[in-house]
This record gives structure tokens, sequence and C-alpha cells, in this order.
């Protein structure tokens, strides 16, 4: 009977391990990678998160997401980068559920869509989503702002 909880107790041990492993070792990489950008003093960032690329209905592509320089830049832990320019934004949205309908638990979802009508969707824990919004909001106002101010001759 004994050796039988043993048994358990280690399948139970070795069933975490293949759950959480993996992900703690996805975080490490995505730290280094943010560590490593953060270093690089050519490319300065206001905002730089882990996040993660939605490549499908099931499938995100770890690595981590930055706004600087007049760009949203994303680069993955494997090397995949994706840019877009903050002038081709067009709509940015956020919540829990993802373009294809799909719920999420304790993630928020940062959707951009860009001018020629192409969508990059992020999984962002709600802390990181929660700057997001902030910094793309403030970002949105100077936006607004700077389109007031412009003067053009012969209008009223």
């Amino acid at each position: 009977m004994l050796e039988l909880g043993y048994a358990i107790a280690g399948l139970a041990v070795a069933f975490l391990l293949v759950l959480v492993l993996p992900r703690l070792m996805l975080r490490r990489a995505q730290d280094r990678l943010a560590s490593r950008l953060l270093a690089d003093a050519s490319r300065p960032f206001d905002l730089l998160t882990r996040a993660e690329l939605c490549v499908g209905p099931r499938r995100r592509l770890p690595g981590v997401l930055g706004l600087g320089g007049g760009a949203i830049v994303f680069e993955s832990v494997f090397g995949d980068i994706h840019t877009l320019a903050t002038q081709r934004l067009n709509k940015i949205v956020t919540g829990d559920r993802l373009a294809s309908g799909r719920r999420l638990l304790r993630l928020e979802i940062l959707r951009l869509t860009s001018a020629d009508g192409t969508d990059l969707e992020f999984v962002l824990p709600p802390a990181s989503a929660a700057a997001w919004r902030s910094h793309l909001g403030l970002w949105a106002v100077q936006e607004r702002k700077a389109a007031i101010d412009v003067v053009s001759p012969g209008k009223r």
C-alpha cells in the first residue's frame, strides 16, 4: 500500500513538472530577452512587457512587446520580430475575448488594427494590459491634440 502512495505522489509531481516547468522556462527566456532589449541604448522603450502573439486559434508565440520610437515592436524568444508604426494604428481593442471568440481567464487581449486592416493580437497579464491601455491612451490624446493644432490655410 505504501508503494502505491509513493507511485501516486511521484506521478503527481511529474505531472506538475510537465505543466509548470515549461511555463517557468518561457518566462525566464522572456525576461532575458527584455533585459537584452533594455540594455540596447539605440532602441529606447517607453513600455516593455511580456506578451504572447496569437498566431492561431490555439497557438501563441511568447516574447516581449515594446512601445517606443514611434513604433510598437514585438520580439519573440525565437527571434521573430513584428513592427507596427504608431502612425499606422487604426484601432486599439482590449478585453478578455480573442477575435475568434475564445474567452481568456486571468489574461487580457490587446488587439491592434493597422491602417491596411491587418490585426495583431497579443495576450497579456492584467497588470501589463492596464499599462498598455494607459500608454496607448496617452498616445491617442497626443495624436488628437497634434491634429487639432494643425492650421491649414483657407479653412475657417
